[in-house]
């Protein structure tokens, strides 16, 4: 029994032992951290977050680390893998800008259902800006407090067609006051779209139409008519 007690202590002794020179062997500290997934957040600031924790793979926390990237009001989910002997790989899914909510003169960048997630003084990311919502005040962090939220679900889902159909450069601004007459402009033309919900019709009638219509002149473009009409401004 004595001999068996001795060898579970010995066997104990050289497991912490080992632990310990995990620790401290140069080769297992961490050098290569690779960064994924990211478009709005910058890999700088994913790699302080996770140089906070440890320099050693094996002491590193993720469950820690990913709580802290989620902090981040840009990224939704985070993902880490660890590569023996030195590299963390972390994956980030981030929030989109949907659009831009302006305030005294300041820009909102609202993400899905008016989550505001960052205050720009311009606009530096391709995201029309959202007219027709009604709030006094705003903490980014949390979803905007508008009277129209159906406003937001006309957001939602034409941002899904925007992006789709690559049209976040062209849409400058979007009117959703009536979120069944919405209007939006690409360029210098007013375009009235009606309903946000099964328009997929009408927005490839509209990406036809921008191939040859020239957004520089003022007009109108009306896809609600059963004949999509466009007349100019005088």
């Amino acid at each position: 029994m004595k001999r068996a007690g001795l060898l579970a202590a010995l066997i104990g002794v050289c497991v912490v032992l080992t632990f310990l020179l995990l620790l401290f062997l140069p080769v297992f500290r961490i050098t290569d951290i690779q960064i994924r997934g990211n478009e709005l957040v910058s890999e700088d600031t994913i790699r302080s977050i996770a140089a906070e924790n440890n320099s050693n793979i094996f002491a590193f926390n993720k469950s820690q680390t990913i709580k802290k990237l989620e902090k981040n009001n840009y990224i939704q989910s985070a993902r880490i893998e660890k590569q023996l002997p030195r590299t963390l790989i972390i994956t980030v899914t981030e929030r989109k800008i949907k659009g831009y909510a302006e305030y005294t003169g300041n820009y909102l960048c609202l993400s899905d259902n008016g989550l505001v997630i960052d205050v720009k003084s311009e606009i530096s990311y391709p995201a029309p800006i959202i007219t027709g919502l009604k709030f006094d005040t705003f903490t980014v962090g949390e979803y905007l407090d508008v009277d129209n939220p159906r406003a937001f679900e006309a957001m939602n889902e034409l941002s899904l067609l925007f992006s789709k159909y690559q049209l976040m450069n062209n849409i400058l601004k979007v009117d959703i006051s009536d979120p069944a007459n919405i209007r939006f402009y690409c360029g210098s033309v007013q375009v009235i779209y009606g309903k946000s919900d099964g328009s997929t019709g009408r927005m490839l009638t509209l990406i036809e139409i921008l191939k040859t219509l020239d957004t520089t002149v003022p007009g109108t473009l009306d896809l609600t008519l059963e004949n999509p009409t466009f007349t100019y401004t005088n």
